[in-house]
């Protein structure tokens, strides 16, 4: 009796697309205008007209143009093989690319031209131009997240146990990129009606901080529990990872929602002690993440501990530690530098929110803390774990210069310091060594150009 053989699914093939939109939107937009903007700073120049309108689009691309793109692409290819389910619907993966693309280009280019506009008659179109930009977006990102759904629909998570794991931190991500999107597109839509040429500060600020907290760090955190025992030969996930994202979530929305701006205008002190304790719990969750991921320490057995392998002497060793020859360049180092800067992001959290509470205040500003976050742990881990996974996603075996890997890890390393580093310098110690102050502008002011670089 000849048995049936189950058919082998067929999953959709990697989108480079969404890569090559990602670095173009980083390098031309995202990075262009975060480099403008710290020399003026750095400088003393002039801050000009644009300047508000400037901040806004850079963090905006920055958040959805490059990290946005490049969790969609990878996310749209990793996320149906954990499951084990095949997108329903290929074709729709062009469509999200084209419309969150092209409200990213609306957005950068109508939102530049504002601030210079506004005796004109074009200013109300282009304003328009910049709604529609969300409107498009938004669309984007529900056919995303409606991609995403229709293959968690289909897969029975209980017998896929690495999935279900990783689902919470999957499930904040989703949650979190259609809040970002609908506030985006209202507040757009708001500066439009009021004439303006930059969105309420307030609710932008609790956009990206909502972006961050929902989106970035938990699909961060998904990748890494699930790709670093393969990528990196640490140890298998056997702890309770659904307990911390559900503490992650639970004590992130204690911080996030009183720092809601109508709260933030009551009189009471409440909101702000409540924010404060969510701040120092979240800071100490992400710290025994990291401590369990076992990605800085190394303190435990790789997963491959009692595995046998092939022996011989044709058979090639690997690097130390590590399941590879070389051939990504040593990515694991940008890997470890992201890491470094989001316990430094967790300390600042903890120190921020206990300083608080006894009401002693420390020199570290929300500016610093976001960039820890985004320029130190979200684009060190996207450079690291780019030049490891998309090879292999592409077919490919090795990257194309390794020495560009190594050029990677020091300019970024240069970027973060050059821009984190000054913002957090106590004040004391420059008035003590006023040749600090220019060292520091300086750094601060050529950051932007070492992040493109």
């Amino acid at each position: 009796m000849t048995s049936l053989k189950k058919p082998k699914i067929k999953q959709a093939e990697f989108q480079i697309r969404f890569i090559w939109w990602a670095l173009g939107f980083t390098i031309f937009a995202g990075f262009a205008l975060g480099a403008h903007v710290a020399s003026v700073i750095g400088l003393n120049l002039p801050l000009g007209k644009g300047y508000y309108s400037f901040i806004q689009i850079h963090g905006h691309v920055q958040l959805v143009g490059w990290a946005g793109l490049f969790i969609i692409g990878i996310s749209l290819h990793f996320f149906p093989r954990l499951a084990g389910v095949p997108i329903a619907h290929p074709e729709r993966i062009h469509h999200v690319l084209w419309l969150v693309a092209l409200g990213l280009i609306l957005r950068s280019i109508g939102h530049t031209l504002l601030p210079y506009i506004t005796t004109s008659a074009w200013f109300s179109p282009i304003n328009w131009i910049v709604t529609l930009s969300g409107l498009i977006e938004w669309l984007g990102i529900i056919m995303y997240l409606g991609l995403l759904m229709s293959v968690l629909r289909k897969v029975d998570v209980s017998k896929r146990l690495a999935l279900r794991s990783v689902k919470p931190f999957f499930g904040m991500m989703w949650g979190g990129w259609l809040l970002y999107s609908t506030f985006n597109f209202i507040l757009l839509l708001q500066m439009n009606l009021n004439n303006e040429v930059a969105v309420n500060q307030g609710w932008n600020e609790f956009a990206i901080h909502l972006f961050i907290g929902l989106v970035l760090l938990p699909v961060a955190f998904a990748f890494s529990i699930r790709m670093f025992p393969l990528y990196l030969r640490l140890s298998a996930p056997d702890w309770p990872v659904r307990g911390v994202a559900f503490a992650y979530l639970i004590f992130f929305t204690l911080q996030i929602l009183p720092t809601l701006p109508p709260i933030l205008k009551q009189p009471s002190q409440v909101p702000f002690y409540l924010s404060s304790l969510g701040q120092m719990l979240k800071g100490g969750v992400i710290l025994w993440y990291v401590w369990q991921l076992d990605v800085l320490t190394r303190r435990r057995d790789p997963w491959t501990v009692h595995r046998k392998l092939q022996s011989g002497p044709n058979r090639r060793p690997t690097r130390t530690g590590l399941p590879d020859y070389g051939e990504f360049g040593r990515f694991e180092r940008l890997v470890y530098a992201a890491y470094f800067w989001l316990v430094c992001g967790a300390f600042m959290e903890i120190l921020l929110s206990g300083s608080n509470f006894i009401g002693f205040a420390i020199a570290i500003s929300s500016d610093a803390l976001r960039h820890t976050y985004l320029l130190g742990f979200i684009t060190h881990l996207i450079l690291g774990m780019s030049v490891r996974m998309i090879p292999g996603f592409i077919k490919k075996k090795q990257v194309s210069s390794r020495k560009l890997v190594d050029a990677t890890f020091w300019l970024g390393s240069t970027a973060a310091i050059s821009r984190i580093i000054p913002l957090i310098v106590p004040p004391t110690l420059l008035e003590n060594f006023p040749s600090l102050i220019t060292m520091a502008q300086t750094c601060f002011a050529f950051s932007g150009i070492f992040a493109i670089l």
